[in-house]
C-alpha cells in the first residue's frame, strides 16, 4: 500500500470542535447583527423606548383637557377611573386590566417586568398608562403579526444553533464514514471469500493503521490459502489418479477370480473364493467413492440437453420401483400438469435424483412408502422426495448436505460414507438450482426437494 498524507483522529474531532465553536458564534452574531441593523433604521427600538416616551408623556396627559388629543406611543395602553376608581374608559383587558387596577389602588409594582406601570393624575380622574420593557417594530404591520424582536431573537438563535450543530455533525460523520469506508469495503471483500483486491486509504492516521495491518493479513491469508489450495488440489489430483490406477489390478483380479470359479473347486477353495470375490466388490465401491469425490470438488462437465419431463419422470419411476421393490417399499409419483421440457445433463439429474430415493430407501421402516412429487412453481421445477422415517434431526438439517455427513446412525447400509446429498446439492447447484432439507408436517419423515430453474 502507498502511503498517503495523514492526520490524527485527535486533530479531525479538534477541527470539528472548532468549526462547531465558530458555526455556533456565527448563528448567535447573525441574529444580533440584523436586531443592530433594525435598531440603526429606524425598525427596531430600544429597549426602553416605549418607558422614555410614556415618561415624558406623562405631563403632557396631565394637563390635557381631552385625553383623545393625546398620540400614544406604539404598544402603550390606558385605564381612566374616576375619583371614587371606578373605570369610565380603558383600552386594557382581563389580567392587564386587573393589574393596573391593584397599582392605581395599592401602587403595587407588577410582577411581570415586560410590562409597566404609570399612574397620571388629572384634574376630575386618574390615569394608569401601561407600557412594554423591551424592544418593538415601527412599522404596526409587523408590531401586529410578528413577535417582539427580543423573541424573534431567541428563535433565530435557536434555529441557527440547531442547523449548525445538525449540519457539521452530519458532515464530520459523512467524513467519517468515508474515512471508514475502505475498511467496510475491505471487510466485506473477505467475508465474501474474496482476498484479490487493493485495500484503499484512509486520511485518517489511525485508520490508515488498520488498513495497513488489515492488508498484511489479508496478503498472508491469501499466501496460506493459496498453499493449502494448491496442496489440496495436489492431493485430490493424487487421490483420483490412484484411484483410476488401482481400477487396472482390481480388474486383474475379478477377472482372475472368475476364471478360478470356473474351474472345478472344493468347498473351502469355493468359500475362499467367494471372499476374494466379495472384497474385490467392496474395494471397487471404494474406488468409485474415492472418483466421486474427485469429480465432485472439480465440479462434473455438464452436458445439456432438453427433455420431456413427464416422460422422464416415468423412466425414474421405473428404475426407482425396482429399487424399492427389492426392499418391500412402495414408490408414489405425483406429477403436476403442463410440465414443460426442461434443459438440463439427464444423466447427472438422474443420478442426483436416485441419491435422494436411495437414501428415503435406508430411512424408511419395512412395508413403507416413498412419495415423489414433481411441480412447476415459480419458474423452477420442485421434485420433492418424502420417507417415512424418523426425519432429519437438528444437526442433519444443518450438516446433511456437508461432505461424509453421517448424524443418522438408523441407515441399514454398510457402504454408507455420507457422499449421497453431498453429491446431490453439487449437482444441482451448478445446474443453478437448490437442495432443501426439512421434515414432512404429513408423514413426519425426511423431506428432500430439489428446486431447478426452468
Amino acid at each position: 500500500m502507498g502511503m498517503k498524507k495523514t492526520t490524527s483522529l485527535k486533530a479531525s474531532f479538534w477541527k470539528f470542535l472548532y468549526m462547531l465553536l465558530i458555526g455556533l458564534i456565527g448563528a448567535v452574531a447573525i441574529p444580533f447583527s440584523l436586531i443592530l441593523a433594525g435598531t440603526s433604521t429606524g425598525l427596531i427600538t430600544y429597549a426602553d423606548y416605549s418607558e422614555r416616551c410614556t415618561k415624558d408623556l406623562a405631563p403632557v396627559i396631565a394637563a390635557t383637557p381631552d385625553l383623545a388629543d393625546v398620540q400614544l406611543p406604539m404598544g402603550c395602553k390606558y385605564l381612566v377611573l374616576d375619583k371614587n376608581y371606578q373605570v369610565t374608559e380603558t383600552t386594557l383587558e382581563g389580567d392587564d386590566l386587573d393589574r393596573a387596577m391593584e397599582y392605581a389602588i395599592s401602587g403595587k409594582i407588577n410582577s411581570n417586568l415586560n410590562k409597566q406601570y404609570l399612574f397620571v393624575t388629572r384634574k376630575n380622574e386618574y390615569v394608569v398608562l401601561q407600557y412594554y420593557i423591551g424592544s418593538q417594530f415601527t412599522n404596526e404591520w409587523l408590531y401586529e403579526h410578528f413577535p417582539s424582536p427580543e423573541i424573534l431573537l431567541y428563535i433565530f438563535i435557536a434555529i441557527n444553533c440547531i442547523a449548525v450543530c445538525v449540519i457539521l455533525t452530519a458532515k464530520f460523520a459523512k467524513n467519517m464514514r468515508t474515512q471508514l469506508s475502505p475498511l467496510f469495503e475491505a471487510t466485506r471483500q473477505v467475508a465474501e471469500q474474496n482476498l484479490d483486491f487493493e485495500v484503499r486509504h484512509s486520511k485518517i492516521k489511525e485508520f490508515e493503521d488498520v488498513l495497513c495491518s488489515f492488508a498484511n493479513m489479508k496478503d498472508n491469508l491469501k499466501i496460506s490459502l493459496e498453499k493449502q489450495w494448491n496442496a489440496e488440489q495436489l492431493q485430490r489430483e493424487q487421490i483420483a489418479a490412484l484411484a483410476h490406477d488401482l481400477k487396472t489390478p482390481l480388474t486383474v483380479i475379478q477377472g482372475n477370480i472368475d476364471l478360478i470359479n470356473e474351474t472345478e473347486l472344493d468347498d473351502e477353495q469355493r468359500l475362499y473364493a467367494g471372499y476374494i470375490t466379495e472384497s474385490s466388490e467392496q474395494i471397487g465401491i471404494y474406488i468409485k467413492a474415492l472418483i466421486d469425490i474427485s469429480r465432485t470438488i472439480a465440479g462434473y462437465q455438464l452436458h445439456l440437453e432438453k427433455f420431456d419431463i413427464a416422460d422422464y419422470m416415468g423412466q425414474i419411476k421405473a428404475q426407482a420401483s425396482s429399487l424399492c421393490l427389492t426392499k418391500g417399499i412402495c414408490l408414489q409419483l405425483e406429477t403436476g400438469a403442463n410440465l414443460g421440457t426442461l434443459k438440463a445433463d439427464k444423466l447427472l439429474l438422474e443420478r442426483a435424483i436416485m441419491n435422494v430415493i436411495s437414501n428415503a430407501l435406508d430411512h424408511s421402516p419395512p412395508q413403507g412408502t416413498i412419495y415423489v412429487t414433481v411441480q412447476k412453481t415459480d419458474c423452477f421445477l420442485h421434485i420433492s422426495i418424502t420417507d417415512e422415517g424418523g426425519g432429519f434431526t437438528p444437526e442433519a438439517l444443518h450438516h446433511a448436505q456437508e461432505q461424509f455427513f453421517m448424524g443418522d446412525k438408523s441407515r441399514t447400509s454398510n457402504m454408507h460414507f455420507g457422499m449421497g446429498l453431498y453429491i446431490t446439492s453439487s449437482i444441482i447447484k451448478q445446474h443453478g438450482g437448490q437442495l432443501v432439507l426439512s421434515n414432512s408436517k404429513k408423514t413426519g419423515g425426511a423431506q428432500v426437494t430439489i428446486k431447478i430453474p426452468y
